[in-house]
């Protein structure tokens, strides 16, 4: 009788693994692993998946949105590194991109290791760019706001540009944004050279104007954004760490362009506590809440200690909402 075929490499391992396990799943398990290798190098170089914990890219990005990102779309990188091996374009105005942080802008344990931190931020400003960020007095629904308006002057040119905006109505766009604090502010249409965006602004977080109401990019004269250089906003400008707070972004920093959600979840961590989505989207926190005994059953003390694992199964999953609307969406 013929016995099974493997490979000559694998008829070289020891013996006794071979007694254990079996030519056959010796060569199964293997086959598995450079399966694997290979799903993981393509998700490394060409095609990631990430997902959203924070709010800000609110609206365009939710908690919960899951999205691919085109890593090739600027360069070649080495698998299972962020090493560029080759680089045939570079992010263009409006682009939403993802990058390592910059110096400054988280400890240098987040930038390591198994799990590092990556932002996703708009660009809006390029290499060149002089940046100047004027707060205009805006009437909005009776009341005067501030907008933080982002003009542009590009490298050789002599007159400021500016990415201009318009009042939006919220609708029901804020009626799933697992933020409570973002549906305070106002909804906006910020325009780019090829297209508008929805951005939420207002009177902006209180310690952005202590802080750099005297920056560069704040005055007059604006600043200006060093060669190989990018300047990243977030698109809900009330709530996003970004370059008006610890500075421009290195072109190597830059890993991939957002491409498309595939998939969306709000699991209603920080708006369980309201009775209904739409009230909370149109009415911010002045919106109807549980009282405590109905919060405990339905939300579950989510200001404690509780275990991830019990407060997920009990809690976050029978509570959560699938945005399946969101599903296919193209980003730009």
């Amino acid at each position: 009788m013929s016995q099974p075929k493997g490979s000559t490499f694998l008829k070289k391992l020891p013996t006794w693994i071979q007694e254990i396990f079996g030519e056959e799943s010796v060569d199964s398990t293997l086959s598995f692993f450079f399966i694997v290798l290979l799903v993981l190098a393509f998700k490394s170089s060409v095609l990631d998946a990430n997902n959203i914990p924070s709010g800000s890219m609110l609206p365009t990005l939710k908690i919960g949105d899951f999205l691919f990102v085109n890593k090739m779309r600027y360069s070649l990188r080495l698998p299972f590194t962020d090493t560029e091996l080759k680089r045939y374009d570079d992010p263009q105005r409006g682009d939403i991109v993802t990058f390592i942080p910059p110096d400054g802008a988280v400890s240098p344990e987040e930038k390591e290791g198994w799990f590092p931190k990556r932002f996703v931020k708009r660009v809006i400003g390029l290499p060149g760019d002089r940046i100047r960020i004027v707060k205009v007095s805006h009437k909005r629904e009776g009341f005067s706001i501030d907008y933080g308006k982002i003009e542009y002057m590009e490298k050789g040119k002599t007159e400021f540009s500016a990415y201009d905006f318009k009042d939006a109505e919220k609708g029901n766009l804020l009626d799933d944004l697992d933020d409570d604090a973002a549906v305070q502010f106002y909804l906006f249409k910020e325009k780019k050279p090829d297209f508008e965006h929805y951005v939420i602004e207002g009177d902006s977080h209180p310690y952005a104007h202590q802080q750099f109401k005297d920056g560069e990019c704040f005055q007059a004269t604006g600043c200006v954004i060093p060669d190989n250089h990018y300047m990243m906003v977030g698109d809900n400008r009330t709530n996003s760490s970004d370059s008006r707070f610890w500075g421009f972004v290195p072109r190597e920093n830059i890993l991939g362009k957002a491409a498309l959600i595939y998939f969306s979840i709000n699991w209603k961590d920080h708006v369980c506590a309201y009775k209904s989505a739409e009230d909370l989207g149109m009415n911010g926190r002045f919106a109807q809440k549980y009282d405590q005994e109905e919060f405990r059953s339905k939300c579950g003390d989510i200001d404690s200690n509780m275990n991830w694992f019990k407060s997920t199964v009990f809690y976050r999953i029978p509570r959560m909402q699938v945005r399946w609307y969101r599903i296919g969406t193209v980003l730009e």
